[in-house]
């Protein structure tokens, strides 16, 4: 790098300096053939070597959670992909503080004190949510309860 500086033409400020060391690492490092990789340039030897990368087919997962009340008909409102969905939950609930617990198509209706109110996947090609295989929590202790 020293000798290749010292042959180019003295430079007027930083930024001259600058572009001239860009110049010389662009060339070392992907131009310049090397003895010990049959000469190819290093550019060319890193990218012939297989590299650990993420799976494509995992999409990360989006978690937000959602302070919201639920309306007088029993349901809350939850925006996925820019479109409204209606979850829900039961006249039983109505005016009540909850939390919605999302990540992805997975949703939690939880009270404030933290009691599971529904759990469902999302299905995004309905605006309102089946209630089918709703499992409501007081249900689920309800029939616990009996069991024992």
């Amino acid at each position: 790098m020293k000798r290749l500086l010292a042959r180019q033409t003295r430079p007027v400020s930083i930024a001259h300096l600058q572009l001239q060391l860009d110049t010389f690492r662009d060339y070392y490092n992907q131009h310049r053939p090397h003895l010990a990789l049959g000469g190819s340039s290093p550019l060319a030897a890193f990218n012939a070597r297989l590299k650990a990368k993420p799976d494509p087919a995992q999409t990360p997962t989006h978690y937000r959670v959602r302070k919201d009340k639920v309306d007088r008909f029993g349901r809350v409102t939850l925006r996925y992909l820019g479109r409204l969905h209606h979850i829900g939950v039961g006249l039983a609930y109505k005016n009540r503080s909850v939390r919605l617990l999302v990540a992805g198509v997975h949703v939690r209706v939880v009270t404030d004190e933290g009691s599971l109110l529904r759990q469902l996947t999302l299905d995004p090609s309905r605006d309102y949510q089946p209630l089918g295989g709703r499992k409501l929590f007081h249900d689920v202790v309800r029939q616990a309860s009996t069991m024992s």
